[in-house]
C-alpha cells in the first residue's frame, strides 16, 4: 500500500493519523519515504488511523494481528 497515496487521496491530515497512532510526523515521513519499517508495536495505531487492514501496510504480521484494522 502506498501511505502517501491513502493519505492524500482520503483527505487525512498528517498530523491527525500521527497523533491517532502515536508516531511522530518525522516517523510517518520516514514509513512514507520507504526508509523506515512500521514496527509491531504501531502497525495496528497506524492502521486503525487510516482505515486499512494491518495486512494492507504489513501483509508479514498478518497471521500475528489478523486481517483486521
Amino acid at each position: 500500500m502506498d501511505i502517501t497515496e491513502h493519505i492524500n487521496s482520503n483527505g487525512l491530515s498528517r498530523a491527525d493519523v500521527c497523533k491517532a497512532a502515536g508516531i511522530s510526523r518525522a516517523h510517518l515521513s520516514l514509513i512514507e519515504a520507504g526508509q523506515r519499517k512500521i514496527g509491531v508495536s504501531k502497525v495496528r495505531a497506524l492502521a486503525e488511523a487510516l482505515g486499512v487492514s494491518v495486512g494492507d501496510l504489513r501483509p508479514d504480521l498478518t497471521d500475528v494481528f489478523g486481517d483486521a484494522a
